[in-house]
């Protein structure tokens, strides 16, 4: 039994992985329709201020055999979506990009695709988790990747002292991670 402190702390890589060492991009845009590349590319990483790394579910197949149940690994469960949450400036440059992101996908006006969107509707998030050090240890980058939800701002002469925020629920198909082997380096594919 592992009861020393010492142990535990040895066991502890680098004081353990810290949920605020992150930044999120987006990758690959659609080229589709005007999406205000400037303000994703450029201040996605800057604005964004709560993400997650998505859970993964293997299904298992249940089959009977002499009386008994026995669990087959079966298709892998991507969560589907993932949140994050936006400061919004007083331009809302990222906010009127992913508004005209969306509206492209579905028009607000005329509810059809942006003209020329057919299979580019959908881009590419990258998440990075970096360690303490300001290496990066791991990409998350999910495929096909679109906004579904963007949340409502709250507004109130209540609220000073703060800024606006607001949260955007991302639609993926899958995940791809890619992993370090040392610090600030990042080589190897370990999940597709």
């Amino acid at each position: 039994m592992a009861t020393s402190i010492s142990n535990f702390k040895a066991a502890l890589s680098s004081g353990g992985a810290r949920p605020s060492l992150f930044s999120l991009s987006i990758t690959d845009q659609p080229s589709g329709f005007a999406v205000q590349s400037t303000a994703l590319s450029g201040l996605v990483p800057f604005h964004c201020t709560v993400a997650e790394i998505p859970g993964l579910e293997v299904t298992p197949i249940e089959k009977q055999y002499f009386g008994r149940t026995t669990k087959i690994p079966g298709d892998i469960t991507f969560a589907g979506t993932f949140s994050t949450t936006f400061i919004n400036t007083e331009d809302f440059a990222v906010r009127n990009a992913l508004e005209i992101w969306t509206d492209g996908l579905n028009s607000v006006t005329t509810n059809l695709y942006a003209t020329g969107l057919h299979a580019v509707w959908a881009g590419t998030v990258r998440l990075t988790q970096f360690n303490k050090t300001g290496g990066s240890v791991i990409h998350y980058d999910f495929q096909d990747c679109w906004p579904s939800n963007l949340s409502a701002i709250d507004l109130s002469y209540d609220s000073v002292s703060t800024i606006e925020e607001f949260t955007v629920t991302w639609e993926y198909n899958y995940y791809t991670t890619v992993i370090g082997t040392g610090p600030g380096t990042i080589t190897d594919t370990v999940h597709t």
